[in-house]
């Protein structure tokens, strides 16, 4: 004969939350451990910085990061501060004058020379410990975005750049 217990109403999430938080304080004790032994570096010049998954000071400096006001339509940022409370109707000049295909779209940095070795480092030399970083940086840009969303869906690459880039 054996006897089954029958979890308390709601200790079954008490027991879910203390396990969550446990592995969070593995996680931090590992995460720490690992900053011992390899010190935590700048995404994009190598140099140590304080926490993982950031610039140094300089790179931060040097990143044309976005930030608002911007065209509502394709992102870039504005030259100047068209004064309303409402940027979702703010166009540039060249969403005004042709309106891209797509309806709304944010970008976290301007791609230039400078954020250039960031972007490349990520899709061809498998630098995939920059994802959370940028993951941060996208949904920081992209929170209006996200907020109005009903479906976010990745896209696809080409199978042969999949195949030399090993992931989408």
């Amino acid at each position: 004969m054996s006897f089954v217990r029958r979890p308390q109403h709601g200790s079954g999430l008490r027991q879910i939350g203390v396990l969550a938080e446990f592995h969070q304080g593995i996680h931090k004790v590992g995460t720490s451990l690992l900053d011992l032994v390899l010190p935590p570096q700048c995404l994009k010049c190598n140099v140590i910085v304080e926490s993982s998954g950031t610039l140094c000071l300089p790179c931060w400096r040097e990143i044309d990061f976005t930030s608002p006001p911007w065209c509502s339509a394709c992102g870039l940022m504005l030259e100047f501060d068209p004064g309303t409370e409402d940027l979702k109707d703010s166009l540039c000049a060249s969403c005004a004058h042709r309106p891209p295909m797509f309806e709304r779209a944010r970008s976290v940095f301007s791609y230039n020379q400078r954020s250039r070795a960031l972007v490349l480092a990520f899709k061809n030399r498998d630098r995939t410990d920059l994802a959370p970083a940028y993951a941060r940086w996208l949904a920081r840009v992209g929170a209006d975005l996200l907020a109005d969303a009903d479906i976010i869906a990745p896209v696809p690459l080409h199978w042969s750049r999949l195949y030399w880039r090993r992931f989408n």
